[in-house]
């Protein structure tokens, strides 16, 4: 299978010291990984520093790779490019995620049109909202939305671009049992958590 991240040593620093230990990782086609850790343990931190993301102030170490391509977490702006391309974002809060000037439907066919270059972003969207039970809500606006649902449109918008990988910081935060299993479980990869 082939190899779609590797991490090797990487770890997130601040002014006090090391806050997330080096840790090593590889994720391959069609697996799923899964960080575990009670909270305060640093899975979000190890989450930004795999996608170039950390808070002012803190700093990664290590080495990452995406495919053939490496990388250096200390110096993230090269992994910019790679959004929603190459590796996708679900942060833990979909409302980060969420425009709220934005109907539901029309952010996903955003990411399909900008990101993903779908030949038809209408009817993709129509594909990945129907998977996910939200044919009926893609004219609502987020705000009236279920975090449910807001979780499930988010997770839409970041798997809109094609990217093989998702870094997902609590993929199923706000979801009932059904649709988890339906969206997050079988039909969709997933490769952090």
């Amino acid at each position: 299978m082939t190899l779609l991240l590797t991490a090797e040593r990487l770890a997130v620093h601040g002014p006090g010291g090391v806050l997330v230990e080096p840790l090593d990782l590889s994720l391959r086609a069609g697996r799923a990984l899964t960080i575990l850790g009670e909270s305060g343990s640093g899975k979000s931190l190890a989450a930004q520093a795999l996608l170039g993301t950390l808070p002012r102030g803190l700093r990664a170490s290590g080495a990452l790779a995406l495919g053939p391509d490496r990388f250096d977490p200390a110096r993230p702006a090269g992994q910019r490019a790679l959004w929603g391309r190459r590796i996708a974002v679900l942060p833990q809060e979909p409302w980060l995620a969420l425009d709220p000037l934005m109907r539901a439907g029309a952010q996903v066919a955003e990411v399909h049109a900008l990101v993903g270059a779908a030949a038809d972003p209408a009817a993709r969207t129509a594909g990945d909202l129907g998977r996910l039970g939200l044919a009926h809500a893609a004219a609502n606006w987020p705000w009236q939305m279920s975090g449910g649902m807001a979780q499930r449109l988010a997770f839409a918008a970041a798997r809109a671009g094609g990217a093989p990988v998702t870094v997902a910081d609590e993929p199923t935060k706000g979801l009932d049992a059904a649709r988890c299993w339906r969206s997050c479980g079988r039909g969709w990869r997933t490769a952090a958590g």
